[in-house]
């Protein structure tokens, strides 16, 4: 009987006791690392990408309102097409303002992207460059169109390369040391960071 109580005993206190299969579960797990913060320069280049299509949707939008231009050499006839579809977008964007496009952020960064290319000789002839071709003067406002008759300044290769690309429906030019973002077909200023180069 007393062995019997022990046996007892026994197998209580077995059973009191957690199955390997709780200790399994009580491991210990790896610590979850964080994701790492995103790269702030990809954010801003992904921010500028997503306003540039915002443009391009809405002036794709107003571009449908304004009847196409058919095959022409006629000078009266293109300005025509093209005044109507500034007008449209202007119309469209009536409350845009500088930096719409160009935040502050956004054209920190290109800054930055632009000032290795102006050192040393490489960045001498693209200064030369800009200021062999910048008209005398244009007025920067947004929507408004780009002065008629002004030539058009080419922005060197080594600039353009390090910039991020465009739909076609929209170019980089620089106006002295200033970027414009210009629609080339309707011929307005979208948005500009001033001193964008130095």
């Amino acid at each position: 009987m007393k062995n019997t109580r022990l046996a007892g005993l026994a197998l209580a206190a077995f059973m009191c006791l957690p199955s390997p299969l709780v200790f399994a579960q009580q491991k210990p797990t790896a610590q979850h690392k964080p994701d790492p913060a995103p790269n702030p320069d990809a954010v801003t280049l992904q921010d500028f990408k997503a306003r540039v299509d915002a443009y391009i949707a809405l002036r794709n939008k107003a571009a449908k309102e304004v009847p196409p231009l058919k095959e022409t050499e006629n000078a009266a006839a293109i300005k025509s097409v093209q005044d109507a579809l500034g007008k449209r977008i202007a119309a469209a964007r009536a409350n845009a303002q500088p930096g719409d496009i160009f935040t502050p952020e956004i054209r920190t960064r290109f800054r930055k992207l632009l000032a290795p290319e102006l050192k040393g000789e490489d960045g001498r002839d693209a200064k030369a460059i800009v200021k062999d071709d910048a008209p005398a003067s244009i007025s920067f406002k947004v929507n408004a169109p780009y002065p008629a008759g002004t030539p058009l300044p080419t922005v060197p290769a080594n600039l353009l390369l390090n910039l991020p690309p465009l739909p076609t429906q929209v170019e980089y030019r620089i106006i002295d040391k200033h970027l414009i973002l210009r629609d080339t077909e309707a011929n307005v200023i979208v948005d500009y960071i001033p001193n964008a180069i130095r």
